[in-house]
């Protein structure tokens, strides 16, 4: 308690409002200036509350630096191409601060080793450069959160998909800090510091890239057909939302027009935010009751491809990953390839052993044709097995009739889907077929 009275700050004005600090702080630097001329004989501050003193004031700038910019971008009276041009520079100046910090990184680390001192023995020089950076990175994505939601009607569809995978790879780049702060309190600092230069390059090397395609995207945009005129004569703003860039885009839909493959939207935020349920219990069960060794299987559901390399990296099979979303190559960095396996008939390169699709119930629910479409695909390429989900009821009967009407060489095997169905919910219901005679 002695500690925390000896402060001139006091714990409860952290919480006091910006504005109200700052007239409050002017205030105090007045009676400050008494207090240290009274000072003579009486204890200096501790340094402890000199450095708590430092840091908020330090926060305090930066948030009005934040704020700052916020109020640039929000002003109504920039235009789209000057408001994507404000975006632009202010990526720009991020990518230069953070090439300034792996600079300083790289000279602060040959100054170290060139006194003939170990740059590991200390991790405190390294935490300071990489600490800066992700708050530079952090402030980054909020500031341009906000911006973004303040003019979606400057955004195209190149623009924002640009934006949302690169939010995905920022993601990954601060959960990567916060592992290599793991590493330093388990006590070995210098893969700390080789981990936090690969940790920057790699970041500064996220925005370039960025930058490079959003100077090509800009490229071919065009400013929205409705906007205010501008200069000193727009006497009055357009009435109703304001009009995209380039061609109108739909609303959010987790699906796309066909109501069975995932969006290009709704794959990058199962990415972004690891929401995939690879159902791994029904992968094991399936791996001890079903897959063959050295198999060949095809999942036709895969998404990203997640499940596909969970079954290759046990070495016993040889799994392929399709999905049928349009981006899907792009999206999961050609762990997948894009099929459509619902709604044409497709001829792949070789067949395989087992053909899986652990989403089927839930992705053709109510569409008839498309599991009639399925089932010619499958008799094609489905040499052993085939793993579907049918569902319950009526959708089950479905999937069923479609069985039999295109692929009457395969059987249900009620008894092994009972089985591996125990791992797994069971209202998806699992439908294991083999098939009776060899093609």
């Amino acid at each position: 308690s002695e500690g925390r009275g000896s402060c001139a700050r006091g714990a409860g004005s952290a919480v006091v409002p910006r504005m109200a600090r700052a007239a409050a702080g002017r205030g105090a630097l007045a009676a400050l200036a008494l207090l240290l001329g009274a000072a003579f004989g009486q204890e200096r501050e501790r340094p402890i509350c000199q450095v708590a003193e430092a840091l908020i004031g330090s926060v305090d700038a930066h948030l009005t630096d934040w704020d700052a910019q916020i109020d640039v971008g929000l002003n109504a009276s920039m235009n789209c191409s000057m408001f994507l041009e404000f975006v632009y520079l202010s990526r720009d100046r991020i990518r230069l601060q953070l090439d300034y910090i792996r600079g300083n990184f790289s000279a602060q680390e040959e100054i170290l080793r060139s006194q003939g001192g170990d740059a590991a023995a200390s991790t405190t020089w390294a935490m300071t450069h990489m600490s800066t950076a992700a708050s530079l990175l952090s402030a980054h994505l909020h500031i341009h959160g906000v911006l973004a939601a303040a003019r979606p009607e400057c955004l195209s569809e190149n623009l924002q998909l640009l934006f949302l995978m690169s939010l995905r790879r920022v993601k990954e780049l601060l959960h990567g800090q916060l592992r290599h702060l793991w590493i330093v309190f388990q006590g070995t600092s210098e893969l700390f510091v080789q981990g936090a230069s690969r940790w920057l390059t790699k970041l500064t090397e996220l925005f370039e890239a960025d930058l490079r395609t959003m100077e090509t995207v800009m490229v071919s945009w065009q400013p929205p057909e409705n906007k205010a005129e501008e200069g000193a004569e727009a006497s009055a703003v357009v009435a109703g939302p304001p009009a995209r860039p380039g061609p109108p885009l739909p609303p959010f839909s987790v699906r796309e027009f066909d109501g069975v493959a995932l969006s290009t939207l709704e794959v990058l935020r199962r990415d972004t935010f690891q929401e995939w349920d690879l159902r791994k219990p029904v992968l094991r069960s399936l791996l001890r009751h079903v897959f063959p060794r050295d198999a060949h299987v095809a999942d036709v559901c895969a998404g990203s491809g997640q499940a596909a390399k969970f079954l290759n990296d046990t070495g016993l099979l040889t799994a392929y990953a399709f999905d049928p979303s349009s981006n899907i190559r792009l999206l999961s960095r050609e762990a997948a390839d894009p099929l459509r396996m619902h709604a044409e008939p497709v001829r792949l390169w070789r067949s395989f052993d087992v053909v899986v699709c652990l989403t089927s119930a839930e992705d053709l629910v109510g569409e008839e044709d498309a599991w009639h479409q399925l089932w010619k695909n499958l008799e094609e390429h489905a040499m052993g097995s085939v793993v579907l989900t049918c569902g319950q009821g009526e959708l089950r009967q479905v999937a069923l009739r479609a069985a039999r009407a295109n692929a009457p060489a395969f059987e249900l095997d009620e008894a092994l889907s009972e089985k591996v169905a125990g791992a797994m919910e069971p209202e998806a219901g699992l439908c294991i077929f083999r098939r009776s005679a060899v093609k």
